[in-house]
């Protein structure tokens, strides 16, 4: 398996994306693939198990890493990493360009971790988190609600 990471700030009001060293990380029951023309093949949260049901909990002010496997379904130059949240504030998106080469059929790992910020605290999230090709093709997607605690 190959990992493809990053590394980005984020706006104070959105949540804080970094990348940061292997995290423990179990897999994660709550979240659903929304498209692409590869598959997601495993999801992983710190501090998270696959037996969790509902909104994904995350502490406001606390990092945790999200780690998104998938096998590529074409072979693509560059891929992108896409994160949208949407919320009360309203939606945010933030793309990471030219994350690396992928080839059909491989497994990739993207891992970014979210921090969100104190003023989410008492806010439902929705997070979408995509892995886009050459011409924008999307190859992974995978959705998932949070829940941000003060």
């Amino acid at each position: 398996m190959k990992k493809i990471t990053y590394s980005v700030a984020a706006s104070a009001l959105a949540l804080g994306l970094l990348s940061a060293a292997p995290a423990h990380a179990g897999p994660i029951g709550p979240a659903e693939e929304c498209g692409g023309v590869g598959q997601v093949t495993d999801f992983r949260v710190s501090g998270h198990t696959g037996t969790d049901t509902g909104p994904l909990t995350l502490d406001a002010g606390k990092t945790t890493r999200f780690e998104l496997d998938f096998r590529a379904g074409l072979d693509h130059g560059a891929t992108q990493l896409h994160v949208r949240t949407r919320g009360a504030f309203g939606e945010f998106a933030y793309t990471r360009g030219a994350i690396g080469a992928v080839s059909a059929g491989e497994t990739y790992t993207v891992a970014h971790e979210m921090t969100p910020s104190p003023l989410l605290a008492g806010q439902d999230l929705d997070v979408r988190v995509h892995v886009t090709g050459d011409n924008n093709t999307w190859e992974a997607c995978l959705e998932f609600d949070v829940r941000i605690t003060a």
